[in-house]
């Protein structure tokens, strides 16, 4: 599994370029359940249809908002817990 590094105060990345369904959504839903509330995770991929089920993971997990930002080629998903 990919690693969960802190780049900040309560601010977590996870960098899942290079990975396809369902790998980025499962990542990202064991990344949800170690951090703690309150905390924002950034979800960087490069894989389209991972924005979707990202969110929805996100959704189911309890997060407070979600963002998508294209940046040339890959995806930041930022989501506040």
């Amino acid at each position: 599994m990919p690693s969960i590094k802190k780049v900040g105060d309560n601010l977590y990345e996870l960098d899942l370029k290079g990975y396809v369904c369902p790998y980025p959504q499962m990542y990202t839903s064991q990344a949800l359940s170690k951090l703690p509330k309150g905390s924002v995770l950034k979800v960087i991929i490069d894989n389209p249809p991972s924005i979707e089920n990202i969110k929805s993971v996100a959704q189911k997990a309890g997060a407070k908002s979600l963002q998508v930002e294209a940046k040339g080629g890959t995806w930041e998903i930022t989501i506040n817990i």
